[in-house]
């Protein structure tokens, strides 16, 4: 997880191990290092801008978890009420939904969910104008910038698929 908040959403990634290991590499060592990105600077801009942010407003994963909440809520309202078999996992801005009966906590009970139920959310929500992650197995990642407005659309676009 830190690697995607250490690039800001842009690409970037960290490694780290005990100071006696890291003392190998240049420049303090003779294990030279490099990538593609690394040190980039526009990643790395971005990562410590989100970092700073995140430290100055503690208070956006609250409000990421309660949005995170408002959608799981609606969602699951729509398809209570039209009869669809459906499981939504859910933690802290993250929400997937599953259309099965039994709970899903691993692989293995994700993919007894319906594929058919599945398709047809995923490309009715696209009719919608609502880009979903494009797998059964993938889940939603709510960002700050997403409205009440914005989750109550995608509840009503969810309502007009099924």
């Amino acid at each position: 997880m830190f690697g995607k908040v250490i690039g800001g959403g842009l690409p970037g990634g960290a490694f780290a191990a005990r100071s006696e290991i890291m003392e190998h590499l240049a420049p303090e060592g003779p294990v030279y290092q490099a990538g593609t990105l690394s040190g980039n600077p526009l990643a790395m801009s971005a990562g410590l801008a989100m970092l700073t942010e995140s430290n100055q407003n503690a208070e956006v994963f609250e409000s990421l978890t309660q949005n995170t909440a408002f959608l799981h809520k609606g969602i699951a309202e729509v398809l209570t009420e039209k009869g669809i078999a459906h499981q939504i996992n859910r933690f802290g801005s993250m929400v997937s939904v599953h259309f099965c009966e039994e709970p899903v906590v691993d692989f293995a009970s994700s993919a007894k969910g319906n594929n058919d139920a599945f398709k047809k959310y995923f490309h009715g929500m696209l009719d919608q104008g609502i880009y979903l992650p494009p797998s059964a197995f993938e889940s939603y990642f709510l960002n700050d910038a997403i409205s009440y407005d914005d989750l109550t659309k995608t509840v009503e676009a969810v309502r007009a698929v099924f």
